[in-house]
């Protein structure tokens, strides 16, 4: 179970270099947007800053797939622990043949997969995208198509647009090339997300978020130049990808258009940083292994990527198990407190059209050790995740999650402690975003055996045959249809990006058949769209049932009191 999960929480990866050295080619004469050179099939992107041709043509999809375009410049030096600069000039045609993914690190429950992560080469500079674009838009046959804005999951420490599953391929086909799709990458770990007084202070917190928001913003400058409508983005994220748009809708208190109107918000995970002193803790531990202790940021930014690769590595290595260290945190200017506080109150973006938002059935598993196989185990392990909490409130949380045994509601203390990590860290937050967006939501439930975290990106990027490296799996097997589980789940997607109902544009005649999915009603509990081996159907979801998810909403596990 632990190597399937491993291999699935793992969406979204790859490895190492530095900056790039432009092709030397000649740059046309041509103006801003899509021209194509008489010595080339491929079309040319121009932008301000640089040129771009596309990496290749899909001649069975009809599109054409930019690849590593620069969204910002890259941020190492000066430019770590700040907001994304703008690109770069470069001269001559960019072939998108350079392109790194961020530097990567995983703590010790998923070490085994980080020989995984060096298969392709990762660097600081790191911030490209990748754009497919139906062929008719570049022809400028048509204009003003939905744009799907994908953000990769991997507990904010690792993961890249180019991880082999993340294939927008399958999306552009399911759409019928009626969208376009953009990938970008952000800085993870201590590069994208250290935090604390001394960085609020010296630098810029929570550097990640944006740079997701720079890709954001590079879709609005230009997306249009290759026929798409920059008012009609649908952000869409898994894990930490989904809980990075949640805190977009919270940014600056909710009054900083997160550039979105849709969002598609799978297993939407974070897990809560809010109290100065742990995350100044955590800074001065990255500081004194990075060899800069005491010294801040400055010598921080003029240290070499190895020792500040080798102290971010360190630090989430040594997370406790389920846990990856660093993460969105409150920084008291762009996220000015937790997502669940903010939505309470009402302060988030509220001119959003419509949203999907779901979690798998078995949320917790993977990140829950076998270890707590007594009672005692599980108080420990509260007491180290809520070092804040009162007394009170942490036989609170043993009441909510009682004591397991024959007949009870808990056969086990994993199952209990399973229960309790998925729904404070993902599947409450599901009912939290419902809430505060009522009556414009599509929730589901993804309940596939074993339902595990991150199971469902399986099946959103589906596709008969997938390439690790030079390996290619092929999944071609007669009992699957060309119209199955997978793509059925897909349509509903790709229609949401297209339309903001996932129902107007869905697969017909598949097998198993999609379903009308009705918009959430939140009750007691959330009706929500299941989705198992027989298909599609509406139910009544326990994992969002309100009695616990309002506990998790207040601010009592964190020991304040308001």
């Amino acid at each position: 179970m632990e190597l399937i999960g491993t291999l699935l929480v793992l969406l979204g990866l790859f490895s190492r270099h530095t900056t790039a050295a432009p092709v030397a080619a000649p740059e046309p004469d041509i103006g801003i947007g899509i021209s194509f050179a008489p010595d080339s099939t491929l079309p040319l992107l121009k932008l301000p800053y640089a040129t771009y041709r596309a990496s290749d043509y899909d001649v069975l999809n009809d599109f054409y797939k930019f690849k590593n375009i620069r969204f910002a410049a890259p941020p190492t030096g000066a430019l770590r622990w700040q907001k994304p600069a703008p690109p770069i000039q470069q001269a001559g045609i960019q072939t998108g043949d350079v392109g790194y993914q961020c530097m990567q690190a995983t703590p010790e429950f998923l070490k085994i997969a980080y020989p995984v992560l060096t298969i392709e080469p990762q660097s600081e500079d790191c911030l490209f995208l990748d754009v497919y674009v139906p062929a008719a838009a570049v022809r400028g046959q048509v204009k003003n198509l939905p744009v799907m804005f994908w953000l990769y999951g991997g507990g904010y420490s690792l993961g890249s647009k180019n991880f082999f599953i993340y294939n927008g391929t399958p999306l552009m086909k399911s759409a019928q090339n009626n969208m376009i799709f953009v990938a970008p990458n952000y800085r993870m770990g201590a590069y994208g997300f250290l935090a604390g007084p001394t960085v609020e202070q010296q630098g810029v917190p929570n550097a990640g978020l944006w740079d997701q928001r720079a890709a954001l913003q590079w879709v609005q400058d230009y997306i249009g130049l290759v026929g798409g409508d920059k008012n009609a983005v649908t952000a869409m994220g898994e894990s930490a990808g989904a809980g990075s748009l949640t805190h977009h809708l919270i940014g600056n208190s909710g009054t900083l258009d997160p550039l979105f109107k849709r969002a598609i918000l799978q297993s939407p995970a974070w897990l809560p940083q809010y109290d100065p002193g742990q995350l100044q803790t955590q800074y001065v531990s990255f500081e004194a292994r990075a060899g800069c202790l005491g010294k801040g940021l400055a010598c921080l930014r003029a240290q070499t990527t190895d020792a500040i690769d080798n102290a971010s590595r360190a630090v989430i290595l040594a997370q406790p198990y389920g846990t990856f260290g660093f993460g969105p945190a409150v920084d008291n200017v762009f996220i000015k407190d937790l997502p669940p506080l903010e939505f309470a109150r009402g302060n988030y973006w509220k001119n959003l059209d419509s949203l999907i938002i779901g979690h798998t059935s078995n949320e917790g598993y993977l990140f829950t050790s076998s270890a707590p196989a007594s009672n005692s185990d599980v108080k420990t392990l509260l007491t180290r995740t809520f070092a804040n909490a009162t007394a009170t409130t942490l036989n609170q949380i043993l009441t909510m999650y009682p004591e397991p045994g024959l007949f009870r509601k808990y056969l086990t203390n994993f199952l209990r402690s399973a229960d309790l990590i998925g729904q404070f860290i993902v599947t409450c937050n599901t009912r939290f975003i419902a809430e505060a967006y009522p009556g414009k939501t599509y929730n589901y439930q993804f309940s596939v055996i074993p339902g595990i975290h991150a199971e469902d990106i399986l099946f959103t990027f589906w596709s008969p045959d997938i390439k690790l490296g030079p390996i290619q799996l092929d999944f071609s097997l007669s009992f699957l249809t060309s119209k199955n589980l997978a793509t059925g789940w897909q349509s509903y997607l790709t229609s949401f990006t297209r339309s903001g109902n996932p129902n107007t544009f869905r697969e017909r005649g598949g097998f198993p058949a999609t379903s009308e999915w009705q918009k959430a009603t939140v009750a007691a509990e959330i009706n929500v769209l299941n989705m198992d081996l027989f298909g599609f159907s509406m139910k009544s979801d326990e994992d969002t049932d309100a009695a616990r998810c309002n506990f998790w909403k207040s601010s009592a596990y964190t020991g304040r009191t308001g």
